[in-house]
C-alpha cells in the first residue's frame, strides 16, 4: 500500500531543509503541507503563517495526497499537528486528518527553544516568547504521540544537530521501518 511519512515539527526546525535531503538519499519526493495547500487556494503562508481555514486547508491537503499515492509508493511529507492562531496560542489540527492521509511512519523533529527562536528571527524577522515556543514544542509532541500511538505506526523523535548527522539518523529510522529494498540507497 503506497503510504506517507509525516516530517513534522514547529516552525523553524528544519523540516524542509532535512526532507530535501532525505529525500534525494532515499529516492523519494518530498512536498511540504503548505505548498501543496497553497498550490491550490493561493493563500501564502510565508512568514505570517496565518491560516485562514484549517479545516479547509486539510482537506485540500488530503485530497492533493491521495492523488499522489496514485503514482508514489511513499511520499515524504513535511507539515505539522499544531500552527499558531491569529491570537499566537497553539491550535491544534484536526486529528481526523492524519489517517486520511495513510501515513505510516512519523519523524518529529525538535530543537532547543532558543534554536527555534533564532531561527524564526532570521528567517522570518518574527519575535516569539520562549514559553510560546516551550508550549509550541510540547504541544508538537504530545500530537504526535497521540497520532502515532492511535494509527498503530512509529515514531521517531529526532533533536536535530543541524549535520548531516539528521540525514543519516532519519535514513536509518526509515531503513529500519520500510527495509533494504524499499528506500532508495
Amino acid at each position: 500500500m503506497n503510504s506517507v511519512v509525516f516530517v513534522s515539527g514547529v516552525y523553524g526546525v528544519g523540516k524542509s531543509t532535512l526532507c530535501n535531503k532525505l529525500a534525494q538519499k532515499c529516492h523519494i519526493n518530498f512536498y511540504s503541507a503548505g505548498d501543496v495547500i497553497s498550490e491550490e487556494n493561493g493563500e501564502k503562508y510565508g512568514s505570517n503563517k496565518i491560516v485562514k481555514n484549517k479545516e479547509l486547508n486539510q482537506d485540500i491537503l488530503i485530497k492533493k495526497m491521495s492523488e499522489k499515492l496514485e503514482h508514489e509508493k511513499i511520499i515524504l511529507l513535511a507539515g505539522h499537528f499544531c500552527i499558531l492562531g491569529n491570537n499566537g496560542q497553539v491550535e491544534q489540527l484536526p486529528e481526523h486528518t492524519y489517517s486520511k492521509l495513510q501515513l505510516s511512519a512519523i519523524i518529529l523533529l525538535e530543537a532547543g527553544p532558543e534554536i527555534i527562536m533564532q531561527n524564526l528571527n532570521r528567517r522570518d524577522g518574527k519575535e516569539y516568547s520562549i514559553q510560546q515556543i516551550e508550549e509550541f514544542l510540547n504541544t508538537e509532541r504530545n500530537c504526535a504521540e497521540h497520532i502515532a500511538k492511535n494509527l498503530n505506526i512509529p515514531l521517531f523523535v529526532h533533536n536535530m544537530k543541524f549535520s548531516n548527522e539528521d540525514i543519516e539518523e532519519s535514513y536509518l529510522f526509515l531503513k529500519e521501518v520500510y527495509g533494504e529494498n524499499f528506500i532508495g540507497h
